[in-house]
């Protein structure tokens, strides 16, 4: 069965990591880029998560009450007992969960990710072949070109100007377009002058 890659805002929402081994550390470190408020329960924690910031860590057993009022669960112990009761427990609740390596006990999937700024690209196997996904993860990252963190933020800061000028729907494409363009050709280095000539110009053109 396929799943439908969902694409979410998680920043300052709630995410619990039981578990405070290496493969813990690995979700985590997926994780702390886009912000979210994650708790990590566990007897003990790697040195890495020991050292880590930006997370709380509670040093203890799972306990139930541990899932309440976390958006997305992750379950990343060596124990298949308390990975088991992990799953059901939020499956009961509709918490989304993941099991690490366990995909019949997981409502959702790490995606292999490529991340530029704001442009994100995931990409799953629906559990069935993480090497798979890693291997077009990795072809995708190669393709992205220079600076193109810069060119999103660049397309997402004039959108709504474009959108409050230009009342054609056609014009503003051909403009968002243009300006893509050239954002692209100079790796995002273009200066708000050759913007604004840019928009001038397709103004004048389809005006």
């Amino acid at each position: 069965m396929s799943y439908f890659p969902f694409f979410m805002e998680i920043k300052d929402k709630k995410c619990l990591v039981v578990g405070g081994g290496m493969v813990a550390l690995r979700k985590i470190e997926k994780l702390l880029p886009f912000g979210v408020e994650i708790t990590v329960v566990s007897p003990a924690f790697c040195a890495e998560i020991e050292g880590m910031e930006g997370i709380r860590r509670i040093q203890r057993n799972f306990e139930p009450a541990d899932i309440e009022g976390m958006l997305f669960v992750i379950g990343a112990t060596d124990d298949e007992a308390v990975n088991a009761e992990i799953s059901e427990l939020c499956q009961a609740k509709n918490i989304p969960v993941n099991i690490v390596d366990d995909p019949k006990k997981c409502t959702f999937f790490f995606p292999a990710l490529v991340k530029k700024g704001e442009f994100v690209a995931g990409f799953s196997s629906g559990g069935g072949s993480p090497l798979a996904a890693q291997y077009i993860r990795k072809k995708v990252e190669e393709a992205v070109p220079d600076g193109f963190d810069k060119v999103v933020d660049i397309l997402a800061n004039i959108r709504q100007r474009v959108k409050t000028e230009i009342p054609d729907i056609k014009q503003r494409e051909k403009i968002f377009q243009a300006i893509f363009a050239l954002a692209l050709e100079k790796e995002g280095n273009i200066t708000e002058t050759e913007i604004d000539a840019v928009i001038r110009k397709e103004g004048e053109r389809n005006g």
